[in-house]
C-alpha cells in the first residue's frame, strides 16, 4: 500500500444543533480574538495610537531642538571668530570690565504716573507731621 492509496475515514456529519453550536463557538472565538487585538494592553490599537502620538510629539521636539542647536552653533562660531561680539557678551552677561574701567548704573526714568504718586506720598507725609 502506498501513501497515495490511504484509506480515508468516513466523515461524520454534524447534526443541525451541533452545527449551530460549532458556529456560535467559532464566532465567539473570533470576536474574542478581535477584541484582544484591538484592546490588548501593550499591543492593541489603543497602544498603537498612543505610540503614534508620542512619535509626532518627539518629531516636533526634534525639529525644535535642531533649530535651537543651529542658533547655538552660530553663536559659538561668532564667539570664536568675532572679538567684538565676545567682548559684548562678556560685558553684558558676566559684568566683566577692562582695566581702569568703571560702571555707573542709573535708575530708569520715572513715568509721569510714578512722579504723581511720589508727590501724593510726600503730601501725605507732610500732613502726618
Amino acid at each position: 500500500m502506498s501513501f497515495s492509496q490511504k484509506k480515508s475515514k468516513p466523515k461524520q456529519k454534524l447534526s443541525p444543533l451541533q452545527e449551530k453550536r460549532f458556529l456560535r463557538i467559532s464566532v465567539a472565538l473570533v470576536a474574542i480574538a478581535l477584541l484582544w487585538v484591538l484592546l490588548a494592553p501593550g499591543s492593541g490599537l489603543r497602544s498603537l495610537w498612543k505610540k503614534r502620538e508620542e512619535l509626532r510629539r518627539l518629531q516636533q521636539q526634534t525639529v525644535q531642538l535642531e533649530e535651537e542647536n543651529g542658533v547655538l552653533v552660530k553663536d559659538i562660531d561668532r564667539l570664536q571668530h568675532d572679538p567684538g561680539y565676545l567682548e559684548d557678551v562678556a560685558r553684558k552677561e558676566y559684568g566683566l570690565l577692562k582695566k581702569n574701567e568703571r560702571v555707573f548704573e542709573f535708575a530708569p526714568k520715572k513715568s509721569a504716573k510714578d512722579k504723581e504718586k511720589d508727590k501724593e506720598k510726600d503730601k501725605e507725609k507732610e500732613k502726618d507731621m
